[in-house]
């Protein structure tokens, strides 16, 4: 009897929904992005909404740039007071959330702006700000909530080519936001080469690899509910090939899978093949994968996958190299950072007043931060490095002093301050020695 008679059961387009593993748009995986594809707006926020790795890369790094916040320290007089005032207005503009938002549409769709709400004389933010008394709001919008955008085209402009009325398109609201430039923070810290405005996605140049991962998942996915159990194979005996098609026609294993049955009578048989030592390791082309997208953001793997893997020495490794690519980003946001703290600046001024700006440095809390047990390594270890110093040249325990903390009083005469530091050949319990009668000295006044 010819066995021409099978049929694929349930492809990724037929199977009825509830009975498999849809992916949306169309039941394909290209529905979050075709590999080679054009990428639009659209796409990229698919790839945020549905894609840990991506939402990793564009959204978790855009709140570790700004979580720890910065203090502003001026070049010179008192910063404590200065600072205190600036993070008391930006926390009333709710500036952190704001330019953490701004952050993850600037990473994602490669531009955002932070439009400003002013008390002033225009009549609308459509109009060119016209004497401004204070700054009362904070908005950050982007590219995709953008409908259009027209620009200066005068010639003789200096913003001949760049952006001069925003049109914002706010849901639930038929009638568009109109804003001008100057009332607006552009942002785009990674610049495509024939633009002065228009920025690249983080997500761009590791969007194939993004789209490859997708369909391994979906891949794997489908092998686990279709063969997780074996792969079905049915013997009709004595039936004619017509009748085998009309019967896999009639939908009856349109739904076939471990967790449904099947009756028969004697003359059909049913089993279900072992996929056993057939199967791919799907690590095997995960890995390589992921190491893309990881050379393509910069974040480490281990950092990438959201585990501390292997040693903590290695975990601190780690961490070390993905908080200095965080304090390069930090760095990049900057520039709109500092026209907005000189705006706070210039409104605080007194009415006939001209504005000073202050020389002033933005200082970033460090996201990474090293443990008690570590701080006392370090230390225990710098003391290390300074007694076998000793050891060779000859200090006095005034210049030790120095070395451990250049903030340290000088020992008086009496106290032995002139007085050479003699460590040279202990051996057993040197550090013990050292610790106790030299670096102990810089706890004396």
């Amino acid at each position: 009897m010819s066995s021409t008679g099978f049929k694929r059961i349930g492809t990724a387009t037929a199977i009825p929904r509830g009975y498999g593993i849809l992916i949306p748009r169309g039941g394909y995986t290209g529905g979050g992005g075709e590999y080679g594809a054009d990428i639009t707006n659209n796409l990229r926020a698919f790839a945020i909404l549905r894609e840990p790795v991506a939402h990793r890369i564009v959204v978790r790094v855009a709140h570790d740039i700004f979580d720890n916040w910065f203090n502003i320290e001026l070049k010179e007089g008192e910063s404590e007071d200065f600072d205190q005032k600036i993070q008391e207005k930006l926390s009333i503009l709710k500036a952190k959330f704001e330019w953490t938002r701004l952050a993850s549409y600037e990473r994602a769709f490669g531009w955002a702006i932070m439009v400003l709400g002013y008390n002033d004389d225009g009549d609308t933010l459509g109009d060119e700000l016209k004497n401004p008394t204070e700054l009362v709001d904070l908005h950050a919008y982007a590219p995709i909530q953008i409908s259009s955008i027209k620009k200066d085209r005068d010639q003789q402009s200096d913003r001949y080519g760049l952006p001069e009325i925003y049109y914002i398109q706010r849901e639930g609201i038929a009638a568009r936001l109109k804003v001008h430039y100057t009332r607006v923070i552009h942002v785009a810290t990674r610049l495509y080469e024939t633009s002065d405005w228009e920025g690249r996605s983080v997500l761009d140049p590791l969007w194939d690899d993004l789209v490859t991962l997708r369909n391994e998942r979906w891949g794997m996915g489908q092998t686990m509910f279709r063969y997780g159990s074996g792969f079905p194979e049915l013997t009709f005996k004595g039936y004619e090939k017509t009748e085998i098609e009309d019967y896999v026609n009639s939908g009856a294993f349109a739904a076939l899978n471990a967790r449904t049955y099947f009756a028969h009578n004697e003359d059909v048989e049913m089993d279900f093949k072992g996929t056993a030592g057939k199967a791919l390791d799907p690590m095997n082309y995960y890995l390589p994968i992921m190491e893309n997208i990881s050379c393509a953001s910069g974040i480490p793997l281990a950092i990438l996958r959201g585990v501390q893997a292997g040693a903590l020495t290695g975990s601190q490794v780690n961490e070390r190299e993905y908080f200095n690519i965080i304090s390069d980003e930090q760095s990049a946001y900057e520039v709109g950072l500092r026209d907005l703290i000189n705006i706070i600046l210039q409104l605080e001024k007194k009415e006939g007043e001209v504005a000073e700006i202050p020389d002033w440095s933005f200082n970033w809390k460090s996201g990474f931060e090293l443990t008690e047990e570590q701080k006392a390594k370090i230390e225990l270890d710098t003391l290390e490095a300074i007694r076998r110093k000793c050891e060779l040249t000859k200090f006095t325990h005034n210049e030790v002093r120095k070395m451990i903390d250049p903030s340290l009083e000088e020992l008086t005469d009496e106290q032995g301050g002139k007085e050479f530091v003699e460590v040279g050949g202990i051996q057993a319990g040197g550090n013990e020695y050292f610790i106790r009668e030299v670096a102990g000295k810089k706890k004396r006044s």
